[in-house]
């Protein structure tokens, strides 16, 4: 596709671009922005294609993606960086949401997370264990906001989300035929175990933890050995660790 030069940061499709920094945009138009060439190359790995790129230098070989071309004045009006990579893609939510999957051999769910880092880095981590399913209930924070779509590094596009209400994955966890896993500070169990197939990691929020409804349903509540004076791990901490636990065993 011959590509478009912009050179002018009130250009329509700029505009539009810029506003995607705002939930309401976002949610309007179905569209997140990711910067980078990791972010960009993990998209294409897993065969998602951006509705556009725009580019400093060019040319980019996005098959029939719409490419736009702009200078570094209009890269730097659009770019959430200090120190703008020159390339940006525009994609579609739906490439990356799906519905719960309750066949999944791990499902990673979190509870009202609020801090887009924390959410960033626990897809980042999903991504790295080779855990392809997430699912934000409740009040989870955005996962397509500039903010975590920036602290995944690309993970972003290696797992499927699902999004549900508290009260309907609950029900759904009905379903679920394996180890429901949530931790405890006063479990019995360590968290350093063999766990069994398929697995479902409860992880909730960085303040008060898992709801009681939600707690309720795990069948297997384990704790995190804290000998220190730390009350509690951060949760994308935990998580990791939690998440390591669950593939030792084919980690080796």
């Amino acid at each position: 596709m011959m590509p478009e030069i912009i050179t002018s940061a009130q250009n329509p499709t700029i505009k539009t671009i810029r506003a995607l920094d705002q939930k309401k945009h976002r949610q309007e138009t179905g569209l997140f922005v990711a910067e980078g060439v990791r972010a960009l190359e993990r998209a294409r790995t897993g065969g998602i294609s951006p509705d556009m790129v725009i580019s400093v230098t060019g040319p980019q070989d996005w098959g029939q993606t719409r490419d736009i071309r702009v200078s570094e004045a209009v890269m730097a009006r659009l770019s959430a960086q200090n120190n703008p990579s020159g390339l940006i893609g525009v994609f579609k939510q739906s490439a990356l949401l799906s519905p719960f999957n309750a066949g999944a051999d791990i499902v990673l769910a979190l509870e009202d997370i609020r801090d887009p880092g924390n959410l960033g880095t626990i897809i980042r981590t999903a991504d790295a264990v080779g855990v392809r399913h997430v699912v934000l209930v409740g009040d989870t924070c955005d996962p397509f906001s500039p903010e975590t779509v920036r602290a995944t590094m690309g993970s972003l596009f290696g797992i499927t989300l699902a999004r549900l209400p508290t009260a309907r994955f609950a029900a759904a966890l009905d379903e679920w035929q394996g180890e429901i896993v949530a931790t405890a500070a006063d479990a019995d169990l360590d968290f350093r175990r063999a766990y069994q197939r398929p697995t479902l990691l409860l992880m909730g929020s960085e303040g008060s933890g898992l709801s009681s409804g939600l707690a309720a349903k795990a069948n297997v509540a384990v704790r995190i050995p804290m000998p220190g004076q730390a009350e509690s791990l951060n949760v994308a901490t935990a998580s990791a660790l939690l998440l390591y636990e669950i593939r030792r065993a084919e980690l080796k």
